[in-house]
């Protein structure tokens, strides 16, 4: 495990440029991670940045680290830990960020059940930083619900090009009415999802953005401190490598007291039935062998705080690299994902905080 320090630290970061008279622009590139820093590191704008390694939040997800940013605190108290979790105030495995029901396709179902006092952890970051603060994001996804929590405090500008997106920053930064600007581009995850972070189509979107950030930070003043960091970075996957773990094991779902997992298909997480725990961790270790491990889940946190414990499965299943597990009554993007992440594998976990050198 990499001594660096935890991505959970750059709010804190942040906060203290902010506190100390900086206008900060931290623009966050989904899935960029280390790996692929250093492989365009003669990129001319890699090459004017400083670079300090993290460590990404277990588990390696948009929905642990971001709301990390969103609410200035580490998943062990924010709770929102994975793309599908357990929403006990429902009780039903949820995507928070799609603020609807797992497996759901209906963005923002959830609004008229789901509060947001319920789901957010507390005041946002942009409550409590003391400065007006701008959050940039796609118009796909601008309006969403989840959206709307996380930006509470903050104000919320779409935009469609990434270039533009960094302009609209600058101008806002330049002015005294903003303290702090938060852009976050999810083009580089998309493509490493569908077509794998080894393919040309992953490193044409990874040079795209580092071109169009070249472009658009040439106006960039020595009044704006720029950040450039990433929620986490990807790994190779095979839709043919998958562990369905209702196959390997057919009783499974009856030990289970959430049929549907938590999780992703980097780390699968089983709610299971009261005094069923045992049995079910040495039934899977024993019929996944060495293309997964079998994991308490409370072991792979450090002292989760209450929100995250009542939302945490109890097993967490971690695949070997190159493999996923999942079960098949609740089948989805692992039948065609090229890459993914969410485990504990380095290309998943190793990511930074860079800052833009004159």
């Amino acid at each position: 495990m990499s001594d660096s320090g935890s991505f959970a630290d750059i709010p804190g970061a942040v906060r203290a440029r902010v506190r100390d008279g900086e206008r900060v622009l931290l623009i966050v590139l989904d899935a960029f991670g280390l790996e692929f820093l250093h492989r365009h590191a003669e990129h001319p704008l890699v090459q004017r940045l400083r670079v300090t390694p993290l460590r990404a939040q277990f588990p390696s997800t948009t929905t642990a680290e971001m709301t990390t940013l969103f609410f200035g605190m580490p998943v062990e108290r924010h709770g929102l830990y994975e793309w599908n979790i357990l929403e006990p105030s429902l009780p039903a495995i949820i995507c928070p960020l799609r603020y609807a029901m797992a497996g759901s396709r209906e963005e923002g179902e959830l609004a008229d059940r789901l509060p947001f006092a319920t789901l957010a952890p507390g005041p946002t970051f942009y409550e409590q930083l003391g400065v007006r603060s701008l959050l940039l994001l796609r118009s796909t996804i601008a309006g969403s619900r989840y959206s709307q929590m996380a930006a509470q405090g903050a104000t919320v500008e779409p935009y469609a090009d990434l270039a533009a997106g960094v302009r609209a920053a600058l101008g806002a930064l330049s002015t005294a009415d903003y303290g702090h600007a938060l852009l976050y581009w999810d083009e580089i995850d998309a493509t490493g999802h569908h077509h794998g972070p080894s393919s040309p189509e992953f490193g044409s979107a990874c040079v795209s953005a580092l071109d169009s950030l070249l472009d658009a930070l040439a106006s960039a003043s020595g009044e704006t401190t720029v950040l450039i960091c990433a929620d986490h970075g990807q790994i190779e996957v095979d839709p043919a490598a998958v562990d369905y773990l209702d196959d390997l094991w057919p009783e499974l779902p009856g030990h289970l007291s959430y049929a549907r997992p938590a999780g992703s298909s980097r780390d699968a997480f089983l709610h299971v039935r009261p005094g069923d725990l045992e049995l079910v961790e040495r039934e899977l270790a024993a019929r996944l062998g060495e293309r997964a491990e079998v994991r308490l889940a409370r072991d792979l946190f450090t002292d989760p705080g209450p929100r995250l414990a009542e939302r945490l499965g109890d097993l967490a299943i971690i695949p070997a690299p190159g493999r996923q597990a999942w079960m098949r009554s609740a089948q989805a993007n692992e039948r065609w994902f090229r890459g993914q992440h969410g485990g504990l594998h380095p290309a998943e976990t190793e990511t930074y905080l860079a800052e833009l050198l004159a």
